[in-house]
């Protein structure tokens, strides 16, 4: 059996697909964050969230709580994203910049979905 065999045949292979959305950060709080984009996504959607704010990157894992489209709107969404727990915050942790989010520009955002 060749190496491509062993892998395909394993009980415990996992494959994660993901895909990138452009979204834009609306509002921050300690537990989640309110995005735009022109993707819906399904609740419950986990991936991770990056910011740009002033050249540095911020990530946080996060997860659809809700997606409503916009009323009068062409094909925009607002997404109800909630701060997922799986490592503790870092320094380059969103949570950890929330009051300077609040006081200066913030470039557009994405949202990475492994699916």
């Amino acid at each position: 059996m060749n190496a491509l065999e062993a892998i395909l045949a394993a009980n415990d292979m996992v494959a994660v697909l993901g895909r990138e959305v452009q979204v834009r950060l609306v509002d921050v709080s300690a537990s989640g964050c309110l995005l735009e984009s022109s993707s819906r996504l399904e609740t419950g959607t986990t991936g991770r969230l990056t910011v740009i704010f002033e050249d540095e990157e911020y990530v946080d894992d996060v997860r659809i709580m809700r997606c409503l489209e916009r009323e009068g709107a062409r094909a925009q969404y607002h997404l109800g994203a909630q701060f997922l727990w799986t490592t503790s915050p870092g320094g380059r942790s969103l949570r950890r910049v929330i009051a300077r989010l609040h006081y200066g520009a913030i470039r557009p955002a994405r949202f990475e979905q492994p699916n």
